[in-house]
């Protein structure tokens, strides 16, 4: 037998039901509505595995290390934090620094490679998205007897004009501090295409007089090679310009939601402990 139901709980029950139907149409629009700001899934496979992504490494310590028995050094292990952060599987491959921007200038590789300056030019074939590293300051290096000539210099410009014979690796990028010197004063210093360990020996044994390079890898150039520590000495670049950032240049063949997961992965890493210890363990040198 049916109990009919008080007037009170009628009431409650009605109270409570009426708002629950209004909002039914409002939660309905509400999940069928896209994730706009959602950041895009990491690329993947038909077999479901972290799609492989090339990186393209070039021997230069302490930052890169690329010989046969494999690559290392604290960019490499940077760039493999960061890919994997994007769900990304790193491929290493070494090559050479200027193979590897035929490779990047002649095609739309999926690919990557630490440690890249960003240059008007290189942003013609290339993406760089926010630096792995910043450098310290850079050094110029001098035969020991010509150290007080290259310190009496009071701008880069006088340098420049000071009579030194200036090398320069062939390709490389030193900073626009640089390139507008080099514009401003007409100097037409030496090009080399061996590797820096050769080029300073150019200078200790005489065939020319100074070249510019990374604190950090000048620093290492000189503790681990005996004939150059006692010959070469380093000084501070007149002017004391920043150091340029070091990049991840990533080839025209990363989509754009791949190099935006690229660039967020560097943002969130940049703070952590392990990230910290790589990038101090460079300024120690």
């Amino acid at each position: 037998m049916h109990t009919p139901q008080p007037p009170a709980a009628r009431t409650m029950s009605a109270h409570w039901l009426l708002p629950l139907l209004l909002a039914l149409p409002l939660v309905v629009w509400i999940s069928f509505q896209p994730a706009s700001h959602a950041a895009p899934p990491p690329p993947r496979t038909l077999e479901g595995s972290p799609r492989e992504i090339a990186v393209y490494v070039y021997h230069r310590p302490p930052f890169f290390t690329a010989t046969r028995e494999g690559q290392g050094g604290a960019m490499v292990e940077m760039t493999r934090m960061v890919l994997e952060r994007a769900g990304l599987k790193p491929r290493m491959i070494t090559s050479n620094f200027n193979e590897i921007l035929d490779i990047f200038r002649g095609g739309a590789p999926f690919a990557c490679a630490p440690g890249y300056y960003r240059t008007d030019d290189r942003k013609q074939f290339a993406r760089f998205p926010t630096p792995l590293y910043q450098p310290l300051p850079p050094v110029l290096i001098v035969r020991r007897a010509d150290a007080g000539l290259a310190a009496s210099a009071r701008s880069i410009d006088a340098l420049l004009a000071g009579g030194l014979r200036v090398v320069l690796g062939d390709g490389y990028w030193y900073g626009r501090w640089l390139s507008e010197a080099l514009q401003r004063t007409g100097a037409t210093p030496a090009r080399s295409r061996e590797e820096n360990a050769e080029l300073l020996r150019s200078i200790a044994n005489g065939a020319h007089d100074l070249t510019f390079m990374g604190h950090e890898e000048a620093v290492h150039l000189l503790r681990d090679h005996a004939d150059l520590r006692g010959r070469l000495v380093l000084r501070p670049v007149p002017g004391a310009p920043a150091g340029e950032p070091r990049c991840l240049m990533l080839g025209r063949g990363v989509d754009e939601a791949t190099a935006l997961r690229i660039e967020a992965a560097i943002r969130e890493l940049a703070d952590t402990p392990r990230y910290q210890e790589l990038a101090q363990s460079l300024r120690r040198e």
